[in-house]
């Protein structure tokens, strides 16, 4: 069975990219500052990422802006410091490519397993073997309650397939895989339309 197929969608060619972090001492508003920061210089968030650790957060967007206002992004980091008291790296970014050996479309892979130490190496190492290239990933662990408590694990993926991929046998590969964690497959290698930059 071969992956569902999907059009390519064009993408804004005046919009340049940058990625955007900031790390540092957790307070309500800190998100709200980051955006505010993007908005004033003109640029829009294509995706983001807020996660707290104990006390501290870490932040990370990417933000589309026209050359101008990725120049004064750039010129305007320490202001963004200054205002919510993290360490902030600002790293403008090139359009995202697609190199030649890989198809033209993005998918998306999502599985649920126990977690367990090793999980997230042992399934790229699986995707390496298929010669899939990981553009995107995203885990979560969660406790599930219960009379008997347990931890499941949640990875999201998006992905570039090779050429010559052999799909019934990489999704059979897959479903053993995620077997040995008492897992499933949610989502095997559908078509993410859109830019490569978030998924």
């Amino acid at each position: 069975m071969e992956p569902e197929t999907a059009e390519p969608s064009s993408e804004r060619d005046d919009a340049h990219h940058a990625a955007l972090w900031f790390v540092g001492p957790d307070m309500p508003g800190l998100l709200r500052l980051g955006a505010k920061w993007v908005q004033e210089h003109g640029g829009n968030i294509e995706k983001d990422i807020a996660v707290k650790f104990g006390e501290m957060s870490v932040v990370f967007m990417s933000v589309t802006a026209d050359p101008l206002g990725i120049a004064e992004m750039y010129d305007d980091r320490e202001n963004l410091k200054n205002a919510t008291g993290c360490g902030v790296v600002f790293e403008p970014m090139e359009k995202p490519t697609i190199p030649d050996d890989f198809e033209q479309t993005l998918f998306g892979l999502d599985v649920v397993t126990d977690d367990a130490s090793g999980l997230l190496a042992g399934l790229a190492e699986l995707l390496s073997t298929y010669g899939i290239m990981i553009v995107g990933h995203t885990g979560e662990r969660r406790v599930v309650p219960g009379p008997k408590p347990f931890v499941q694990s949640g990875q999201k993926l998006a992905v570039l397939l090779p050429h010559e991929f052999d799909c019934a046998d990489f999704r059979e590969k897959l479903d053993e895989f995620v077997k040995r964690y008492r897992g499933d497959v949610v989502s095997p290698l559908r078509p993410v339309p859109g830019l490569l930059w978030w998924w």
